[in-house]
């Protein structure tokens, strides 16, 4: 993992100008990681997460039942901190399965399967068949990958939408310092959709993403990719930026 002392880092780094955009809560590791480097950090959170108060109580009441379902799949790190919350309130959990290390740091309890990558794609394909009962915890804007693929895989699958993610908008001084900066960060499709919005695609600077599906999402809204992060860390998006400011 990259150390953002690194004299490499900071040399590649120091007096350049980079557009955070994860939620605020989000953020706090990657600006200090860029900001120990000597970058200069535009923080403009792009999204909100919001918790979903009727899918969540829905997942309260599946977990009542765990010993029915063979398996508990959590999408993300935000979905992980709720299903983190209600077994902390009691709530028993049958196996749980996540995608990628982020997800499994943030949910505060054993893990039973990882994928190798962060994404729904490699999850399902690593997966096992099976037909028990699986609960899938997701984000509301969250495509059907997941449900999908596990379904094709001969489980029974229960979604439930636990938290929302909200468009934020940036102040006008905001988005021109912004517009004006080296690169930017996006970590999410729907990051990427509000940065077009307001921002738009022809940016001149350098674009990183976290990973292949926001790679995607940035190609298909027309922006021009110039470094996909290793590892959706912030280490793995300091090693991008570097490679996208490389001289």
């Amino acid at each position: 993992m990259s150390d953002p002392g690194d004299e490499r880092i900071r040399m590649l780094l120091s007096g350049s100008c980079v557009v955070v955009t994860r939620p605020r809560h989000q953020q706090a590791e990657l600006v200090d990681a860029l900001s120990v480097a000597g970058a200069h950090v535009v923080s403009m959170p792009l999204i909100e997460i919001v918790e979903h108060h009727e899918g969540i109580e829905t997942l309260r009441s599946l977990l009542v039942e765990a010993d029915t379902f063979s398996w508990v799949v959590v999408s993300s790190p935000n979905g992980a901190r709720v299903l983190s919350v209600l077994h902390e309130e009691g709530c028993p959990l049958p196996p749980v399965a996540v995608i990628g290390t982020a997800t499994a740091d943030a949910i505060g309890h054993s893990v039973d399967f990882i994928s190798h990558r962060a994404s729904a794609a490699s999850l399902v394909d690593e997966f096992p068949t099976g037909q028990g009962r699986v609960i899938v915890v997701q984000g509301e804007r969250a495509d059907d990958t997941l449900a999908a693929g596990l379904r094709d895989k001969g489980w029974d699958v229960v979604r439930c939408n636990v938290y929302r993610t909200l468009d934020s908008s940036p102040g006008r001084d905001e988005l021109r310092e912004a517009a004006e900066c080296d690169a930017v960060v996006l970590a999410s499709g729907s990051a990427v959709s509000n940065w077009v919005r307001l921002v738009g695609a022809d940016f001149a600077g350098a674009v990183v993403v976290i990973g292949p599906v926001t790679q995607a999402a940035a190609e298909s809204a027309g922006l021009v990719v110039a470094a996909v992060a290793n590892e959706p860390s912030s280490a793995g998006i300091v090693d991008a930026l570097c490679s996208a400011l490389s001289p």
